[in-house]
């Protein structure tokens, strides 16, 4: 179990996960990224991946957490709803369920064959790229 800190200050544990091995992705299946900050109602600030995905104003959502990321997706009876600007806000429970706070940085990952906005903690982010510099045998030292 590891502890980290919050943008808010706050401590929170969390659990390692086994580490998956990394596809190898063909262009096509990159998608679109975007690092971009949560406001304090859990707005994602960046609204780009939005309007890659085709998502309008008004669009019925929903969101769900796997394995550590958020996921948000169209569906006709979601509860959530892009906003009049375009923008996407967090359900509360999965930005605590993420220890996610006002002010952090998430990695916006908007899967255009899957029509899914995937959200990735930037601890996540870290702790994968740590592992395949390891994996890979990257030296960071000059």
């Amino acid at each position: 179990m590891k502890v980290f800190e919050t943008a808010a200050g706050q401590r929170r544990a969390l659990l390692a996960l086994p580490m998956p091995a990394v596809p190898v992705l063909g262009r096509a299946d990159v998608g679109y990224w975007s690092i971009t900050t949560l406001d304090g109602s859990g707005r994602l600030a960046d609204r780009s991946p939005v309007r890659v995905l085709g998502w309008t104003a008004g669009q019925r959502l929903s969101a769900s957490i796997h394995a550590a990321v958020g996921c948000v997706s169209p569906a006709d009876n979601g509860r959530l709803a892009v906003a009049a600007h375009g923008h996407v806000r967090l359900p509360a429970a999965m930005r605590h369920t993420l220890g996610l706070a006002c002010g952090d940085r998430v990695l916006v990952v908007g899967r255009l064959e899957q029509n899914v906005l995937i959200v990735y903690p930037l601890r996540i982010v870290a702790s994968l790229l740590a592992a395949f510099e390891a994996s890979a045998g990257v030296n960071l030292q000059p």
